[in-house]
């Protein structure tokens, strides 16, 4: 048996030093965790030590035992089990007692003639309560059992539909029946998955996930429930999927919010939804409830945002990425990612292009995952038989096979990418002034550089200037410079509506005909051709 921990109130000196040793006598089954002179400071001892006993006195100076007890009722912390210790025989005191559900109410007298009745006392409401835990106990795994069973039952239903269209009607006739009018009334669905970004554990520890997918749904269902009838499944991988109706039509726009906030502060496990809205239900066809379940990468350009109309099935569709956009963004990927040290800034202007890029065409995750990856793979050969490398690649395609979202693909390559470097080491240490000038290159292209000007901001004659700046980048500064400016051109063609006279300008070329010139001459094809070729290219697909 635990000890208990117990707590004296006795405003008498005398008595309460006789009854706190008769308590100390059993420190194998109590814990004497303080004793205080008057209710408030009791009511303080309490709510400093939350101890399982209490034994009290009733009538004591400033607040008495029965209003010590009656704050202690209404603090909402666990009730503990009460000994009330009085002179007084009336009965009037003990109805109040009872009414404050008192386990035990003993007369001074009885006890000081009966040195081990407290004892006694204190030990039979011990045993008690140890009865009743291992009871809740009890009641708790078998309600638990009963609701693993019906999760279970609920999800095999639902995987059989999936897997058999004869089951469609049945199931859906079950949704009916319930009272969620999926074949022609309003209802919504919501598709959850586990952060795995966010996880304490494998996805690959089937036991533990299937512990924390309990959780969840227990989660789901009672935020379902304040909003009217609803059926939350569990599938594969950490999913969710539940149908509910809103009757509550005011409260359900915030829904959401409220279930990636109970999953953050409930499980301490983050979460991605989607939610849909279904204004004249499915008719008799599941399969629009079907491909949501099962979609693949429901999140991967949107996520906990509520869809309406044609959206939710917009956002299941892809398409593959054309090969001139394929090379190009490899391209820029690389060279953001290898000159990321100088310009965080412009690896973040590329996420957020391509992203957008990405995003409008809807281009297929998996070949986003492989664009990646084949970006890390080409950046690492130069160090492939370094000590790591072959575990950090492994670690690499592993972490790209979780990634949920668009933009927890780009973090992984980048870190994994951050990681590569450090299997390089230090390297060459880059010129402060040096760099600064670079990253303000990235920032600024349309500012006109002159070679001359740059090295006198720097106190660097012509020819050190020249020849540090090819040690730090690789190129000349006009190679550089020039590299930078048709890459940011080739990026604007193709994701905005810019003309391109004003691409030009924005880029630093106050020559229309020189830009045209140039970017021919380092593409193989006029502005316009190129971005007519991006488009069709894009169209064909």
């Amino acid at each position: 048996m635990n000890n208990y921990k117990v707590i004296l109130v006795e405003d008498e000196y005398p008595a309460r030093t006789v009854f706190r040793h008769m308590i100390e006598q059993r420190s194998d089954l109590f814990t004497f965790s303080g004793e205080a002179e008057d209710g408030q400071e009791g009511l303080e001892l309490f709510l400093q030590n939350k101890p399982q006993l209490i034994v009290t006195d009733i009538t004591m100076p400033g607040m008495n035992g029965l209003d010590m007890l009656r704050e202690i009722e209404s603090s909402g912390l666990p009730r503990p089990q009460i000994v009330i210790l009085t002179c007084h025989q009336d009965f009037h005191y003990a109805q109040q007692a009872i009414h404050l559900k008192a386990d035990s109410y003993l007369i001074k007298d009885d006890c000081l003639s009966d040195p081990e009745l407290l004892t006694r006392t204190l030990e039979e409401l011990t045993r008690k309560a140890v009865s009743l835990e291992e009871t809740r106990e009890k009641q708790m795994l078998l309600e638990q059992r009963v609701r693993s069973s019906e999760i279970e039952i609920e999800q095999g239903l639902f995987l059989e539909m999936l897997r058999n269209p004869a089951n469609e009607s049945s199931w859906l006739q079950s949704l009916e029946q319930a009272g969620i009018p999926v074949g022609r009334g309003r209802f919504r669905a919501l598709v959850l998955e586990l952060d795995r970004s966010s996880l304490r554990f494998s996805m690959d520890q089937l036991e533990e996930l299937k512990l924390w997918q309990f959780a969840g749904v227990n989660v789901l269902k009672e935020l379902l429930d304040n909003q009217g009838v609803g059926k939350v499944v569990t599938l594969d991988q950490g999913r969710f999927f539940a149908i509910y109706t809103d009757e509550r039509r005011l409260e359900a726009s915030g829904l959401m919010e409220q279930i990636l906030e109970s999953f953050a502060s409930n499980l301490k496990i983050g979460a991605i939804a989607l939610e849909y809205v279904f204004e004249a239900g499915t008719g008799s066809d599941a399969g629009t409830l079907k491909k949501l379940a099962s979609a693949a990468y429901p999140f991967f350009y949107q996520a906990n945002q509520t869809l309406t109309g044609e959206e939710w099935q917009q956002s299941l569709k892809f398409q593959r990425i054309p090969e001139p956009n394929s090379r190009f963004w490899i391209k820029v990927l690389k060279t953001a990612l290898l000159e990321s040290h100088l310009s965080l800034s412009a690896l973040d202007q590329q996420r957020s292009a391509f992203y957008h890029q990405a995003a409008e065409q809807h281009w297929e995750p998996e070949q986003i995952k492989s664009l990646y990856l084949r970006v890390f793979l080409e950046l690492s050969q130069f160090i492939v038989d370094a000590e790591g490398a072959a575990d950090l690649e492994a670690s690499c395609r592993k972490k790209l096979e979780e990634c949920q979202t668009f933009h927890s693909v780009h973090d992984a390559i980048c870190s994994s990418f951050r990681k590569l470097q450090l299997l390089q080491g230090e390297g060459t240490k880059l010129d402060a002034s040096m760099s600064r000038i670079i990253r303000r290159m990235h920032e600024d292209l349309a500012y006109p550089y002159k070679l001359e000007e740059l090295a006198a901001s720097i106190n660097y004659s012509v020819p050190y200037f020249s020849s540090m700046f090819k040690k730090t980048v690789g190129e000349s500064f006009i190679q550089y410079l020039t590299r930078l400016r048709i890459e940011r051109a080739k990026l604007l063609l193709l994701t905005s509506d810019q003309k391109t006279f004003e691409i030009a300008e924005a880029i630093g070329f106050e020559n229309y005909r020189s830009f045209n010139r140039i970017f021919k001459k380092e593409t193989g094809f006029s502005p316009s051709d190129f971005r007519r070729i991006g488009a069709s290219a894009e169209a064909s697909v």
